[in-house]
């Protein structure tokens, strides 16, 4: 019965019933929409780093990370086959990537540019790291002399796919050798750092021109970024001497700093949309609840507690609560299948090139987004109703006599 005349009265009234809709609504969508957009710049990030660069985490000898060393190669890994071999029998493990680094100078014949290299074995990589985004060839592939560098270094080398290049370099013995190379790709992964230094050629060749056997470290690729504690603990006990870096280690700029970040600003934009829901509907509410005084006096005279009215009322801002919640979520779902291949937002600090951002949303930030609009306008429904309830029987009466 009591359901029954909260949706009466909620129709009594039907233009600041609607206008209590739309703020909710409003509200709910502003909440989903941010949580969704946030999420997707994280994961748009985290992606682009993880299958362009890192991997979902590496293995290196332990203390090398974050460290000078006069000699590095001394701190390489001395036996990755072995490492490897375990790794490729963890489950939820998809592929293992031996890598090494250095510096190089890089020759057309007519300039020379500093860069810094990576060894890759470029047939197994070429389907994992698959978002390095090629705008001009594609990745080395099976390519023996095979060299793809970053836009920026292309630049300024003034190189185009299909040139040749020389790879000058310091061997471990601190003699110089070289290799011959031609470029099969120019790629943008979107970080200017990355874009105007970073180059990748065969790791063979790599290793032919620092004349060693030995590899840096141990890219890892998984079936999904949860596994990675499972994976890190179970090294650890095989491998004491070595340590594993997640993305969020190898990647602080975005995977770590940018999510953190982000994350707080959403926080701050939660606070503001609850604090504006809480407003409206709190106004909205009292103006509603004081109109009725006369009819609250009349119902608490003829034998209706305190508590009857509260729930009535309650139940009203409750009945509104859930509809504006249910409509500012269609309206973001609305907003997630008409953006298609997602909003396309102009470069973050630190990138150089456009990523468009879907909106990333799940039942958890729908719930949670839900959860905070219903809550909110319901309490606010609630201090609206004491302000009015605190009167006497005789007060409200003739209040609105």
């Amino acid at each position: 019965m009591l359901a029954k005349f909260a949706l009466r009265n909620i129709r009594r009234n039907s233009r600041r019933s609607l206008v209590a809709l739309g703020t909710i609504a409003v509200g709910v969508f502003g909440l989903l929409f941010l949580q969704g957009f946030f999420s997707g710049l994280i994961a748009l990030h985290k992606e682009n780093s993880i299958h362009s660069r890192f991997g979902h985490g590496q293995v290196m000898t332990k203390g090398y990370w974050g460290q000078a060393f006069e000699k590095p190669w001394e701190h390489w890994l001395e036996d990755p086959d072995a490492l490897m071999h375990y790794l490729r029998l963890q489950p939820h493990v998809k592929a293992v990537f031996p890598r090494v680094q250095f510096f190089a100078l890089l020759s057309n014949g007519r300039i020379n540019v500093a860069g810094r290299g990576q060894g890759v074995v470029g047939a197994s990589e070429q389907s994992f790291f698959n978002k390095m985004n090629f705008i001009e060839g594609g990745a080395i592939g099976a390519q023996k002399d095979g060299l793809v560098l970053g836009v920026g270094l292309a630049r300024a080398l003034g190189v185009k796919v299909g040139d040749n290049l020389t790879v000058m370099g310091q061997t471990v013995d601190g003699t110089i050798n070289a290799i011959d190379t031609r470029v099969t790709g120019i790629f943008q992964v979107g970080m200017k750092e990355a874009d105007d230094a970073l180059f990748q050629v065969q790791l063979s060749e790599a290793q032919i021109l620092l004349n060693t056997q030995r590899v840096e470290s141990i890219t890892i690729g998984l079936e999904d970024e949860k596994y990675w504690d499972g994976i890190q603990s179970g090294l650890l006990r095989n491998f004491p001497g070595y340590e594993a870096l997640s993305i969020y280690v190898l990647d602080q700029v975005w995977a770590e700093n940018g999510e953190r970040f982000l994350t707080a600003l959403l926080n701050i934009f939660r606070l503001v949309f609850l604090g504006m829901i809480l407003l409206a509907i709190y106004n909205s509410a009292s103006n509603t609840v004081l109109e009725r005084k006369r009819e609250l006096g009349m119902l608490r005279a003829n034998g209706e507690s305190p508590q009857d009215l509260i729930q009535l009322l309650v139940l009203e801002g409750l009945y509104l609560a859930l509809a504006g919640a249910a409509l500012g979520i269609l309206m973001t779902l609305t907003v997630h299948v008409l953006s298609g291949q997602g909003i396309p937002m102009p470069p973050t600090p630190g990138t150089n090139r456009l990523l468009p951002v879907r909106l990333h949303l799940d039942s958890s930030s729908i719930m949670l987004a839900m959860m905070l609009g219903v809550f909110t306008s319901t309490a606010a429904t609630l201090l609206s109703t004491l302000q009015v309830l605190r009167l006497s029987i005789v007060q409200a009466i003739r209040a609105a006599a």
